[in-house]
């Protein structure tokens, strides 16, 4: 490879690398649907992959990460971490009962999926209410609080000691869906980035 050719691709990759991240697919459109349709319609969604970064923070402790989730029902999901922990990938799984945690040639499997996480990075996420959250939905059990703004998009949730900020939200097939959320409680701070809704 020339000089020339060289310094052409070298400015290429940076530019590819200072890119702002791919937007969702569309912005949000269902502007005047009640909110008990909106939460309707939004609980239908059941399976999704979900592509873009996570942050967590807990103590002296934290990671971000980029995330591909693959979720397939309430009970079995995929969540590939790239970069957490100062490594590699982590991949967390569940299928019924059990939860795996894998990273590198090391895999753990138990029935808690918020207790083998803690063990393994030191950081409590609230696993099976992220189900819910992440769809901008509220968790089975007791709220304290939620907030809507005028077009019936949750924006704000007190559940479980957790509180959970909806900032932005996108629409895929029909569906009003969030892409920036940020949840804190007991000791923790998670923030996620949804680039790309596929459901």
């Amino acid at each position: 490879m020339n000089m020339i050719k060289f310094f052409l691709l070298a400015s290429i990759l940076h530019l590819a690398a200072c890119a702002p991240p791919r937007p969702a697919a569309e912005a949000p459109a269902n502007e005047h649907m009640p909110l008990k349709v909106r939460k309707a319609q939004t609980k239908k969604v059941s399976a999704w992959e979900i592509r873009g970064a996570m942050a967590a923070k807990q103590g002296n402790k934290g990671w971000s990460a980029s995330l591909n989730w693959l979720q397939r029902g309430p009970h079995n999901y995929q969540l590939r971490l790239f970069g957490p922990l100062g490594g590699g990938a982590v991949k967390i799984s569940r299928r019924g009962n059990v939860v795996s945690f894998q990273d590198g040639p090391k895999e753990v499997s138990s029935t808690n999926a918020t207790q083998l996480l803690r063990e393994q990075t030191g950081i409590s996420l609230p696993v099976n209410n992220l189900y819910y959250w992440v769809r901008g939905l509220n968790a089975p059990g007791s709220v304290q609080s939620e907030k809507h703004d005028s077009y019936n998009h949750l924006t704000k949730l007190k559940q479980a000691g957790y509180t959970i900020i909806y900032s932005r939200y996108t629409s895929v097939n029909g569906t009003d869906l969030p892409s920036k959320i940020r949840l804190v409680g007991h000791g923790v701070t998670i923030k996620l980035i949804v680039k790309q809704w596929n459901i």
